[in-house]
């Protein structure tokens, strides 16, 4: 008997003496792979199948990493490998889920941010231009007071012994009122007035509600009560003779002063 016996002379299969596996022919260790990777797969499915309270099924992103992890696993070390690469593609996916939910909800806020964004800027830049021409309107009106002299004066005619006025005068009265809450704090001075008939202590008490009527129309359009200050003269400015009705008619009246300051030329402001 010859002590040594040459082993087999086919390339397809090659032994390794200390570790009885395939060695070299790729064709074999692919088959060993499908095989191992099918069953780790029955051995998945069977428990699944008997089970009638099984979780669900796993997600999309879940079931991509399983698959993927348990090819490669599978491919680099065998069935031990598949397992721990089922595992961690299934840990990996389901990260990759968790980062797209999560990177889909700041992409939202940021956008819903931005669109919040947008609306302030386009708010603060329509009140900066609402400024600029209110700020260009007083300065107009306040140069064309200044030419006039060291008041502005409206004048508001009333009824003989009456302190009440009709619809349309306190509705002209009131677009008046908001025209000077435009101006700020401004000091506003009405004084009532009546004609030289009768006694000057009913005349006082006359002039004097005629100034309180046209003071609450102004207030009603928005000036502050402390800026408009109301005096009564009585007849004691009258100019017409008793016997002259349309100067009659001129005496009885209430006149809204604008003061100035005759330093400045602009309006007086309350200190």
């Amino acid at each position: 008997m010859p002590d040594f016996i040459p082993p087999p002379t086919s390339p397809s299969v090659a032994m390794d003496p200390a570790h009885p596996v395939l060695m070299e022919d790729p064709d074999m260790k692919t088959v060993c792979t499908l095989i191992t990777t099918l069953m780790l797969g029955g051995l998945a499915a069977g428990p699944a199948l008997a089970d009638s309270d099984a979780p669900p099924r796993a997600s999309k992103q879940e079931s991509i990493g399983i698959g993927g992890g348990l090819v490669v696993g599978a491919l680099a070390a065998g069935p031990v490998g598949a397992i721990l690469g089922a595992a961690t593609g299934a840990l990996l996916g389901d990260r990759m889920h968790r980062d797209q939910v999560a990177m889909t909800g700041l992409e939202s806020a940021l956008a819903e941010a931005q669109t919040r964004e947008g609306h302030l800027d386009a708010r603060v830049a329509a009140l900066r231009d609402e400024l600029g021409v209110r700020e260009r309107m007083l300065r107009d009106l306040e140069q064309t007071t200044a030419r006039i002299g060291e008041t502005v004066q409206f004048s508001v005619p009333f009824r003989t012994s009456e302190a009440s006025l009709p619809p349309e005068v306190v509705n002209r009265l009131a677009r008046l009122g908001r025209v000077l809450v435009e101006l700020g704090d401004v000091e506003i001075q009405v004084e009532g007035h009546a004609d030289a008939r009768g006694e000057e202590r009913v005349n006082l008490a006359l002039s004097a509600a005629r100034a309180e009527t046209v003071r609450a129309v102004l207030l009603d359009a928005g000036l502050a009560g402390e800026q408009v200050q109301t005096i009564a003269h009585g007849s004691a400015e009258a100019r017409a003779a008793a016997d002259d009705p349309d100067g009659l008619a001129f005496d009885r009246r209430v006149d809204i002063r604008l003061v100035l300051d005759p330093t400045t030329g602009r309006f007086a402001r309350r200190d």
